[in-house]
């Protein structure tokens, strides 16, 4: 485990240790079929914290902790933008590993040796203290942020989990069904719409109902208006069209054949609601 405060260093957070900045903004964690993506971004102006990583003897660092899971961890994330004032970064966790609320800390660890480092901005008690650093030690602490680990599409073991993937998309608004792969049918949403599932984590069937059904439906009119053509060689399409099969043929209505497949979403989640 890093080492954590002031001791034996002096650490840049929200303490006087160091009168820099660093701060965490925009934290986000979207929920895919099997990972947990989390991004957001950090702001910092301490020149000398950003000349340790730019030249390798730091690294950023996510460490995550799930006691429900009874699982832990440290990664590395990437960095996917360098800002004006910091950076942005993303990361995935895999869903596997955690159960209900995890936490992360997010933070700045020494990645190699550092003798005698100095901070420019160090409080004057330190006057002209020098420090030595290890691996592993904490530079810079941007908090503890909590999240919720449910599965959006844990109700969407077969029929259609196999044929169905999930993914956050960053360029387009709604949901767009991507048709072309070969394996699956993916459907892309924007990430900050799919970061809010979580909030409808205890309402398996409103999730259905919202983004699977329209997938479905678009797909399987897809299917009965391209039957003439060659589709056997896409594996979404041969599991779909044995579920039609055994559900009375292509000649329904695909609404109608949709809900049939997901087993009535709309009306699970209808009958379940309270009456006001």
């Amino acid at each position: 485990m890093a080492n954590r405060g002031s001791y034996p260093h002096p650490v840049i957070d929200n303490s006087d240790d160091v009168s820099s900045s660093f701060e965490v903004i925009n934290p986000c964690a979207a929920l895919t079929q099997e990972d947990i993506e989390i991004t957001y971004e950090i702001r910092t102006e301490d020149a000398d914290l950003i000349q340790l990583i730019e030249s390798g003897y730091a690294i950023h660092s996510l460490n995550w902790r799930c006691s429900s899971a009874i699982s832990t961890g440290e990664i590395e994330p990437r960095l996917k933008q360098r800002t004006p004032t910091g950076f942005k970064f993303s990361t995935s966790l895999d869903q596997q590993d955690l159960k209900g609320k995890f936490h992360v800390d997010i933070r700045v660890i020494v990645a190699k040796e550092v003798k005698g480092h100095y901070w420019a901005n160090q409080h004057p008690d330190y006057e002209g203290a020098r420090f030595d650093l290890k691996p592993g030690d904490v530079l810079a602490y941007g908090g503890r942020i909590s999240f919720m680990a449910e599965k959006l599409y844990d109700p969407l073991n077969p029929p259609v989990g196999s044929c169905f993937e999930f993914v956050s998309s960053r360029h387009h608004k709604g949901i767009k069904v991507d048709l072309h792969g070969n394996e699956t049918v993916k459907v892309r949403i924007p990430e900050k719409i799919i970061g809010q599932f979580s909030l409808f984590s205890n309402q398996p069937d409103l999730q259905i109902s919202l983004v699977v059904l329209p997938a479905l439906i678009q797909t399987l009119s897809f299917i009965k208006s391209n039957r003439s053509e060659l589709l056997d060689d896409y594996a979404w399409y041969v599991a779909l069209n044995k579920q039609v099969e055994t559900r009375g043929g292509w000649d329904q209505d695909e609404i109608e054949l949709a809900q049939k497949i997901l087993e009535n979403p709309i009306d699970r989640f209808m009958l379940e609601k309270p009456v006001s």
